[in-house]
């Protein structure tokens, strides 16, 4: 018996050790990462090629594979039998599973109160921001008239890995994401920006809740939360410096980050080696900044991957903001609320202020007489934010979003050259990805949505 002693105290399965507020909080000072970046999502949205280092030919020519079901747009692929496992997901549920560790050991914890308060309310906002990546991705768009009758994904707020997660309905989930965002838990939160980008203060706390309600299409209330985030950061990533360095360069520390969720650790980083099609290289504005690099260092006419007309990015030390937040973002969800709330020239003029940084000479949107609707204004918009999130998952989300409304709705063409055109509808099942089967095995409510 006394041989066992050191034994008495192992932690069950499930259960944590942590019992500090200090302790909790390093539970978030991690380099949140969803490995394999938002490539698939874009590729749907007719932005990228889903392989950096294969032939849109090759893959296109592989019937049985996710790749070809995506570019060419091929909704009889089975895509369920072809996704035995899915890091993104994986990662997804595995932060919730550390915001709830705190959420559920931080009442009960030793330490500050103000401290034990604050790790509380950035692990419910952090929560929810999972929860919101998880139901974009493997639910279909939020429509309030629906939402109820359609399933999203479960809300996990436990730390029971022994208790099955049975799925909820969409209106459900955003209940839930609303309630983990709420105006209590962003007081609670520092209420001034955070510099560390893996850490959030008021500005993440204002940005989720801006971001989560602009994709349930309540414009309104989105531009008064993006309008307060911006009052705490409003940094934007000033692109005119490359031409004094000659190169593009972003850091993880970039100022302009309000959640840095990477897609990538190499030292490559996150753009490197990204084919644009022909479509979306052709949205790119005259004076782009980054178009002025020589091949080695910004963009360089793709001859290998990609169809005629595509091109491929060469900058090697960018580390995006992938499925996180940006400034940026904020700043495009307040110009959109305040297009869609009659406020037209006022949108325009938000837009104008991160294209400022991107264009050379350039020309303001606002001061534009011929943009008078909505509709025009909507169109320059859906262009500039087009290129504005290249490689992050919003480009995905907003054509979701997009598609529901019969105003801007519209079939995507995939164009592979040789390889055929490929037409993508706002209602094709190809916008809502499938569980994973090792989840799917275990969990009989988790049927996918399509």
């Amino acid at each position: 018996m006394m041989a066992c002693d050191s034994k008495l105290d192992i932690v069950p399965l499930g259960k944590s050790t942590l019992n500090t507020v200090n302790d909790l909080e390093c539970l978030l000072n991690q380099p949140y990462m969803i490995y394999g970046g938002a490539t698939d999502l874009e590729t749907l949205a007719n932005n990228t090629y889903p392989s950096k280092w294969k032939s849109v030919s090759q893959m296109v020519k592989q019937k049985n594979s996710i790749s070809y079901a995506i570019l060419a747009c091929d909704e009889s692929v089975r895509r369920d039998d072809l996704t035995p496992e899915d890091t993104r997901y994986d990662a997804i549920y595995e932060m919730i599973n550390y915001m709830n560790v705190i959420i559920s050991k931080a009442p009960e914890a030793s330490g500050d109160d103000t401290a034990r308060r604050r790790i509380i309310a950035e692990a419910h906002i952090l929560r929810a921001w999972y929860h919101f990546l998880a139901v974009n991705i493997y639910a279909a768009q939020y429509d309030a008239s629906n939402a109820s009758s359609l399933g999203g994904v479960p809300y996990v707020a436990t730390t029971n890995v022994q208790e099955q997660k049975t799925k909820r309905s969409i209106a459900e989930v955003y209940e839930n994401i609303l309630m983990d965002c709420s105006d209590e838990y962003i007081a609670d939160m520092y209420q001034k920006a955070v510099d560390n980008p893996f850490r959030g203060g008021a500005e993440l706390g204002n940005g989720v809740r801006a971001l989560v309600l602009l994709q349930m299409k309540r414009y309104d209330e989105a531009l008064a939360y993006a309008q307060k985030a911006l009052t705490f950061n409003d940094n934007i990533e000033d692109r005119s410096q490359v031409t004094v360095k000659g190169m593009w360069e972003l850091d993880y520390t970039s100022p302009n980050n309000y959640l840095l969720i990477r897609g990538d650790n190499s030292n490559l980083g996150d753009y490197y080696g990204l084919v644009l099609t022909p479509d979306a290289a052709s949205r790119i504005e005259q004076g782009d900044y980054l178009m002025a690099l020589d091949s080695e260092h910004g963009w360089d006419n793709d001859i290998a991957y990609g169809t005629d007309g595509s091109i491929m990015c060469t900058a090697s030390n960018v580390h995006y903001c992938v499925y996180g937040i940006r400034t940026e973002n904020i700043i495009y969800a307040a110009a959109e609320a305040l297009i869609r709330t009659g406020k037209i020239k006022d949108g325009l003029g938000m837009i104008d202020r991160v294209r400022e940084k991107r264009i050379r000479n350039c020309e303001a949107f606002a001061q534009r007489q011929d943009i008078t609707t909505e509709a025009q204004a909507m169109a320059l918009l859906k262009d500039a934010k087009r290129i504005e999130m290249l490689t992050t998952c919003y480009n995905f989300f907003d054509c979701k979003r997009w598609n529901s409304e019969p105003a801007y709705a519209e079939t995507i063409v995939h164009d592979l050259g040789e390889d055929g055109r490929h037409n993508l509808t706002p209602e094709s099942s190809l916008w809502i990805f499938p569980f994973p089967q090792n989840c799917r095995l275990f969990n009989p409510s988790l049927t996918n949505n399509y």
